[in-house]
């Protein structure tokens, strides 16, 4: 018996979901991800507790809190008194 694509799809779906975890799961095996605590409660500061995230969605985000991007937009200094 072969199976079809939605149920391939539907099976790729439900183990996709078993890798993910929530973001207190994630700040409390921070050690896993070779990180402090505090970095991956930092990096996932704007979801909810009961948010269900990879390791590569939280992995992507440590990576973009802990080394920024170097080119920042440049701000100048007006002096209002010209």
């Amino acid at each position: 018996m072969s199976t079809t694509r939605k149920e391939k799809l539907v099976a790729a779906a439900v183990q996709e979901d078993l890798n993910k975890r929530t973001k207190q799961e994630w700040i409390e095996g921070a050690a896993a991800l070779k990180h402090e605590r505090f970095e991956v409660a930092g990096a996932l500061f704007d979801y909810k507790a009961t948010d269900l995230l990879s390791q590569q969605e939280v992995q992507s985000r440590l990576d973009a809190f802990l080394r920024p991007s170097a080119k920042k937009e440049e701000t100048l200094n007006v002096d209002s008194e010209s």
